[in-house]
């Protein structure tokens, strides 16, 4: 028996509504209460959205190792993030720091593109290809784009 495209979105939102709030707790508690709900949704969508889903049988296992899997990788995309900030902030840094007013203005100077993928880029740990693909725009050109927003923040924070 085939199923239609919208019985099967059907199906994954019976299966979404079972299992979300469970999902949001065991997320709460890999990677803390800010985090959980974007770390179930990027888990679910990957796996509604994976070839193998239909043939899967324990759908709800299955979705836990898949918010397991996506809170590790958003742990080790933050840790990542966290020492380019480190790095690029240099040795007077501290941890609590604020955002600089200065950073912020500069940040403002850059053109709505720019401003996404430099978000993208350091706050969001996406690669080139990610941003391309979210922005529908052309790896080279976010590669481009990434190059001069560097530039322009270099000459405004001087």
């Amino acid at each position: 028996m085939m199923l239609s495209v919208g019985t099967e979105r059907n199906a994954d939102a019976d299966v979404y509504a079972r299992h979300a709030t469970e999902l949001v707790r065991f997320a709460t508690v890999l990677a803390g209460p800010s985090g959980a709900e974007d770390v179930v949704a990027s888990a679910v969508l990957k796996a509604f959205t994976h070839p193998g889903w239909s043939g899967v049988q324990n759908q709800r296992a299955y979705l836990y190792r898949s918010v397991l899997n996506e809170a590790r990788q958003e742990g080790r995309a933050n840790v990542r993030r966290l020492r380019r900030e480190q790095l690029a902030a240099g040795p007077e840094s501290s941890d609590n720091a604020p955002v600089r007013p200065e950073v912020l203005a500069a940040m403002r100077r850059l053109d709505p593109r720019q401003r996404a993928i430099v978000f993208f880029t350091y706050w969001q740990d996406r690669t080139p290809a990610e941003i391309a693909d979210d922005l529908g725009i052309n790896v080279r050109t976010v590669q481009r784009e990434l190059s001069s927003a560097r530039q322009q923040l270099l000459e405004h924070l001087r």
